[in-house]
């Protein structure tokens, strides 16, 4: 359990009512008070009330983000009704360029913010080095700004709202209660997954029945993903910040299992997030997209992408890559399109040139997957070799390799990055791991067999045999096992940053 202090504010009664609301992470006991209350209200309320159903979730995940800035929740706020009032007016005329000037004042104003917030000291501090490296004085002064939580996440569902209003793909929802809380449902509003206005929206305006299925679903998957985080992430944490933060004073072996602990860390940390607000959807009676699907058993970079953040790399596809032209240009465009995409991808991320590279390793490794593939068309062979188990094994090996290799700068830190891979492949001796190497071994080993499990269908088939006793024993050993494994010290949510 952890917290995490809140931004300063001038004003004593903000100050004040912050101690009354629940901190924005999931696993704390102030969150589990807040949403049991908040569950209790919403099934209390009639379902033919379903407007007041939905009033109640507004006003519980405004309250929700306001525990953290009771000022950046006013922002949010604003945005989205400014989102709702040019979404319909763009619906509400036929003229073409009245509703592209609607469309691109929307997107403009959720960009303009967000590269306000997250972006303007990265151009700023990128802009002074460069006069310093040209034997300049430093021209441009940089600002004290707090990034909202989750700015990046529900910036991306106001866009791909107003694209698909201005393509009509869906009609402007006329509900002001029912947007808010498209964008606000505090489940998914600080870290995803991003959700989709057409999905959402019905589901939103269908009024929920009590089911007991659904809410068997919702615990398994919240406790899963508490497993996940507190279990594994935070462990594994103990063993790879201190080396990732001081590469210099540790041997190079300890380096190569320090990255492997991150690159897993970073999984169980965001799937178990992920997990944990689909857990918490269903017990509201919602469904938000799976995020992510055993993504370190993908046989290439192409499959990864399909399998890791599904909502962020499919809202890519759509609202970036295909508009760019996708792959209609010929082999140079396409290649063209992938590279900026991935490029522009990792800058969404993080505003750091790390970022940068990262999303660009991605965009390398899916251009040469995809000129491997047609090398590969030509040679049956060679796909037939590759297509075997040895061959599938070895595929799945070398795309592991090649995403954990890109996690060393999925950091916001680029020269700590560049010092990292200097001492993996610069042999150096030094302190080794703060914690046993077997004990990394076992944490990462149980990973790859519950992917393993999951992937075949195993775990599905066993746990619905289960008697109903053995079940809950199973939820019980789950949520000990996180009590008993989790540091004493817990670690914030990774992607609560971007």
């Amino acid at each position: 359990m952890f917290a995490v202090d809140p931004p300063p504010t001038e004003f004593a009664y903000f100050r004040a009512l912050h101690d009354l609301l629940p901190e924005p992470f999931f696993h704390t006991q102030a969150f589990l008070v807040f949403f049991a209350a908040v569950a209790a209200v919403y099934w209390l309320i009639p379902r033919k009330w379903n407007l007041a159903r939905v009033c109640w979730l507004v006003l519980a995940s405004f309250h929700f983000y306001a525990a953290w800035s009771f000022e950046l929740a006013f922002l949010v706020l604003a945005t989205t009704v400014a989102d709702y009032l040019l979404a319909r007016w763009m619906d509400a005329t036929d003229r073409k360029k009245r509703r592209l000037a609607l469309m691109l004042t929307s997107v403009g104003m959720n960009l303009g913010i967000l590269c306000y917030f997250k972006y303007k000291n990265f151009f700023l501090d990128s802009l002074n080095e460069a006069l310093l490296k040209l034997g300049q004085p430093a021209a441009f002064h940089t600002l004290k700004v707090i990034v909202p939580f989750g700015i990046s996440f529900y910036t991306f569902e106001a866009i791909s709202y107003a694209v698909d209003v201005y393509r009509r793909t869906i009609k402007a929802e006329r509900s002001l209660p029912h947007f808010l809380l498209f964008i606000l449902f505090f489940p998914h509003l600080v870290a995803g997954p991003i959700v989709r206005a057409g999905d959402f929206l019905r589901q939103a305006h269908r009024p929920k029945r009590w089911n007991w299925l659904r809410v068997q679903a919702g615990v398994q998957f919240f406790l899963l993903g508490v497993f996940k985080k507190v279990a594994i992430a935070d462990r594994l944490a103990m063993f790879c910040d201190p080396v990732l933060q001081e590469p210099d004073k540790y041997g190079s072996a300890a380096v190569w299992f320090a990255v492997l602990a991150y690159s897993v860390r970073i999984y169980a940390d965001f799937s178990g997030y992920s997990d944990m607000a689909v857990g918490l959807a269903h017990l509201l009676g919602y469904r938000l997209t799976l995020n992510f699907h055993q993504p370190y058993l993908a046989v290439n970079v192409s499959d990864f992408w399909r399998r890791w953040h599904v909502s962020l790399s499919t809202w890519l596809r759509d609202y970036l890559y295909i508009p760019l032209g996708g792959n209609r240009g010929g082999a140079w465009a396409t290649n063209r399109n992938l590279l900026l995409t991935m490029a522009l991808g990792g800058l969404w991320h993080g505003a750091a040139w790390s970022y940068v590279i990262w999303g660009v390793l991605h965009g390398v490794f899916l251009i040469l997957h995809r000129q491997f593939r047609g090398w590969t068309e030509t040679k049956p062979m060679w796909a037939k070799v590759l297509e075997s188990w040895p061959g599938t094994a070895a595929r799945v090996a070398v795309t592991f390799g090649c995403v954990t290799f890109a996690w060393i700068f999925f950091r916001p830190d680029l020269a700590g990055s560049l010092a990292v891979l200097h001492r993996m492949f610069v042999h150096g001796s030094g302190l080794p791991l703060p914690l046993s190497n077997t004990s990394l071994l076992v944490t990462v080993g149980v990973v790859f067999v519950g992917m393993l499990l999951w992937r075949s269908g195993a775990f599905q088939w066993v746990w619905t045999r289960l008697h109903p006793t053995l079940a809950g024993a199973g939820y019980a050993v789950c949520l000990t096992a996180s009590m008993l494994l989790a540091p004493p010290d817990g670690k914030g949510f990774i992607y609560f940053t971007f």
